[in-house]
């Protein structure tokens, strides 16, 4: 095992245990034959709590983190939607929302506790408990898994969208993928191949007002420095200013200069992966939109792999957006994994 390989394999490692540290999952219905398919808007958590609890901090404190605006958005766009109702509430059609929080505050609690459960009601569907004997109980449970809160319920939305788009996909597309590429990604409906090069595919939909597009492109993995955040961005202006033009002659795809950059180490489908959340414009002309490009490693291949989704939809909001090309995203599946 090279030392590439070694470094790779600890940091997954660490990464699959510390998800998993707080957080276990536990199926309370016996046949899931029976289950309902789970409601609620898209971004939409659910919040079970006493109105004496949400007009507290307590409420403030989940609202910064779950209804916080994220940076690499334009417009202001909450990463979820809010719907608040009582404990007494929480029955019936409520109890097949999607996304559910439920939190309890209350010196009768016996143990201190966040739990995850999936698919109780309904499918899919997540929902966290909070229990905890004091406000300050609360404050320093919620404060240590809000990270792995969020994550599970925006996973959750992945997994319902993406869902819904295995019903749709194009196979033509999905062929040319595998051929080409040695993987594919579940393309719905209204996609189709605009550039097909050398290591290089372009995937666009377009309709008057949005257009959706994904960049899939590879090169041979030499170093750790290739996860670098300007290297990452540099080796994507150079494919965009190849083949994505603008509306005018000389204009093209490039990463923007204005706003910033999210940029974090995680991984993608098991593999070792840089994440960046960004926002593209036109050279020389008035565009722009986000976008997420994920850069990973093929070690078995020794090649690095980049999907970079991007959105252009002027004066529409865009989380939702985003919200379902990361759900494509997700699709993800090595030729052979697929065969297997």
């Amino acid at each position: 095992m090279n030392k590439t390989t070694s470094f790779l394999f600890r940091f997954f490692s660490f990464f699959v245990f510390s998800s998993l540290l707080f957080f276990h999952s536990c199926k309370e219905s016996t046949n899931e034959s029976v289950l309902y398919t789970s409601g609620g808007k898209t971004s939409e958590i659910l919040v079970v709590i006493s109105d004496e609890l949400w007009k507290s901090q307590v409420g403030d404190t989940i609202t910064s983190v779950l209804g916080e605006v994220k940076p690499w958005l334009a417009q202001e766009e909450p990463w979820f939607d809010l719907f608040v109702i009582k404990h007494e509430a929480f029955a019936d059609v409520y109890q097949k929302y999607r996304n559910v929080l439920i939190v309890k505050i209350n010196s009768t609690v016996e143990e201190n506790l966040v739990k995850a459960r999936k698919d109780v009601f309904a499918k899919p569907q997540t929902i966290i408990d909070i229990k905890a004997k004091s406000k300050e109980d609360f404050y320093k449970m919620f404060d240590e898994r809000k990270v792995q809160i969020g994550q599970l319920f925006h996973e959750n939305e992945l997994e319902r969208i993406a869902s819904a788009y295995r019903g749709l996909e194009v196979d033509s597309i999905t062929t040319i993928q595998q051929n080409k590429f040695g993987f594919s990604m579940i393309m719905p409906q209204g996609f189709f191949i605009a550039a097909n090069k050398a290591d290089f595919a372009w995937i666009r939909k377009v309709t008057p007002d949005i257009e959706e597009g994904f960049l899939i492109y590879t090169k041979p993995y030499s170093k750790t420095d290739d996860f670098n955040l300007n290297t990452i961005l540099a080796y994507r202006d150079s494919i965009t200013k190849i083949y994505i033009p603008g509306p005018l002659d000389s204009t093209y795809m490039k990463t923007s200069e204005v706003f910033p950059h999210h940029f974090e180490i995680t991984t993608f489908k098991g593999n070792y992966a840089a994440l960046t959340r960004s926002w593209w414009d036109i050279y020389r002309y008035p565009m722009g939109g986000p976008f997420i490009n994920y850069t990973f490693v093929d070690t078995l291949a020794s090649r690095l792999i980049t999907i970079d989704g991007y959105i252009k939809a002027p004066k529409k909001t865009k989380r939702d957006l985003l919200l379902h090309l990361e759900a494509i995203m997700s699709t993800f599946t090595m030729e052979q994994e697929g065969k297997n």
